[in-house]
C-alpha cells in the first residue's frame, strides 16, 4: 500500500503559508461586524463612542476647556474688581482665547473620532471604503490589482506621547488612504488581516510610499 502523505518539507511549507495568510482572531469586545459572501465581504464599523473611541482625547479636551473657562471667569471678576487694569486683563483674555480655540479643536476632533462610522467592502475584485463623521465623508475604491499594501500605521496623532494607529491602504496610483484612527490596535490589525485575505494580499506586500 502506497503512502500518499506529503513530504515533511512540503507540509511545513504549506502550514507556514496557511498560518501567514490566516486572518487574525476577532477581538472579543469589538462591535465591528463582518458579513461574508462568495466573492468578498463587508466590514461594518459603528461609532466607537466618546470614551472608548477617542483614546482619552475627549476626557482631556473637557478638562482643558474647563480649566480655561475657570481662568476666564476669574479674569472677568478681576475686571469688575480692578477696572483700572482692564487693558492687562484684555491682553490676558486674548492669550487665553488662543488656548480656548485649541481646546474647542480638541473637543471637535474627539467627537469626530468617537462618532464616525465606516463601511469597507471587497466585491468582484474591488475594495470600496466610505467613512462618515462630524466633518463629512471620505470614500475611495481600488481594483485589487492597484492595491500594494493594507496595514496599520501611525495616524500622525498622539495621545500622551503614544502614536494613535489607523488602518492604512496603499494604492499604486494614489497616496496612502488612512481611516479609523482611534479604534483599538487589535481591531485595526484584525480588519487589515481580513481585507488582505479577501484580496489575496501578503502581509509584507511591498509599498512605494513607506
Amino acid at each position: 500500500m502506497s503512502d500518499s502523505a506529503a513530504p515533511p518539507d512540503e507540509v511545513d511549507a504549506e502550514s507556514s503559508l496557511s498560518a501567514e495568510e490566516a486572518p487574525r482572531k476577532r477581538p472579543a469586545d469589538t462591535s465591528i461586524t463582518i458579513d461574508r459572501f462568495p466573492d468578498g465581504l463587508t466590514i461594518t464599523v459603528p461609532p466607537a463612542g466618546l470614551w472608548r473611541g477617542t483614546k482619552g482625547l475627549f476626557f482631556f479636551s473637557i478638562i482643558w476647556n474647563a480649566f480655561i473657562s475657570v481662568i476666564g471667569f476669574m479674569i472677568i471678576l478681576g475686571v469688575f474688581s480692578k477696572p483700572q487694569d482692564v487693558w492687562a486683563y484684555i491682553m490676558i483674555t486674548a492669550i487665553l482665547s488662543i488656548f480656548l480655540l485649541v481646546g474647542i479643536g480638541l473637543l471637535l476632533g474627539a467627537i469626530n473620532m468617537g462618532r464616525r462610522r465606516a463601511a469597507l467592502a471587497v466585491t468582484s475584485g474591488h475594495l470600496m471604503v466610505i467613512q462618515t463623521g462630524l466633518f463629512g465623508a471620505k470614500q475611495h475604491d481600488w481594483p485589487a490589482g492597484e492595491i500594494e499594501k493594507i496595514c496599520t500605521g501611525p495616524s500622525g496623532m498622539e495621545v500622551n506621547k503614544v502614536p494613535v494607529l489607523e488602518l492604512q491602504i496603499y494604492g499604486t496610483e494614489s497616496r496612502k488612504f488612512g481611516l479609523l484612527a482611534g479604534r483599538s490596535d487589535e481591531e485595526l490589525e484584525w480588519m487589515a488581516s481580513e481585507l488582505r485575505t479577501a484580496l489575496g494580499l501578503s502581509p509584507d506586500s511591498p509599498t512605494s510610499d513607506l
